[in-house]
């Protein structure tokens, strides 16, 4: 795979972080512009990098200059992301699943790509802005890794299993269910009225702050139980 250039490894070369910040415009987004700009964002980063079909290699990331890519078993979350200097650092829960710390991968670099204009995504009268950003972030993880062009070829031309799909596209079943009712493709899931949002996961910011994806508490149970 081939290594993304930035703006100081060749002369005009823009880099791809730079290209993807570029399409975020200069005034507070709503939740549903957030999440337009988020896909926006993921098709660019498959275009600049050429992928054109599944499944998306981690490297899309990883191999981007001043980004390094860390596991460890002490992170209480998911994911963070961390600028330490002289790099990002995005830091995988080694304990989850590849293919959470692959979804994982993408939400953090997400608020890589978003944290000059952080700003921007202000929340509203149903989200706070940080569950907005981490919404967002969730989602841009989902366009990267399914994008819609490739979801809806797939199903409506190979197969329409769940499963089928998520080992086609090297991500979980569970989160294949939710692209595929995000696209409209399935239908929606009827919440319990008295279902509470899962916890967010971070921790008190610093600066230069640290950005954490909650554990899938769920899915460790499934481990677990699967393990017995």
């Amino acid at each position: 795979m081939t290594t993304p250039t930035t703006n100081s490894d060749r002369g005009g070369d823009v880099s791809v972080l730079r290209s993807l910040r570029a399409l975020m415009p200069a005034r507070v987004l709503s939740y549903s512009e957030a999440l337009q700009r988020a896909e926006a964002q993921a098709n660019k980063l498959l275009q600049l990098i050429g992928i054109a079909e599944g499944p998306v290699p981690i490297e899309i990331v990883s191999d981007q200059p001043r980004i390094r890519v860390e596991q460890s078993y002490d992170l209480p979350a998911s994911g963070s992301a961390v600028w330490d200097g002289s790099c990002w650092v995005i830091t995988l829960q080694a304990a989850e699943y590849e293919l959470r710390q692959r979804f994982s991968l993408l939400h953090e670099y997400k608020h890589i790509v978003d944290h000059p204009t952080r700003y921007l995504i202000q929340g509203d009268k149903n989200l706070s802005a940080e569950s907005m950003a981490e919404k967002v972030a969730d989602y841009f993880a989902a366009c990267v890794l399914m994008p819609k062009a490739w979801i809806k070829a797939s199903f409506f031309g190979q197969t329409q299993s769940v499963e089928r799909l998520a080992r086609h596209f090297a991500v979980s079943p569970k989160a294949m269910s939710v692209r595929l009712r995000q696209l409209g493709l399935t239908e929606p899931l009827r919440r319990h009225p008295t279902s509470s949002a899962s916890p967010s996961g971070r921790l008190e910011r610093r600066y230069p702050p640290r950005y954490f994806r909650a554990l899938s508490i769920s899915q460790n149970a499934k481990e677990l139980l699967c393990s017995r």
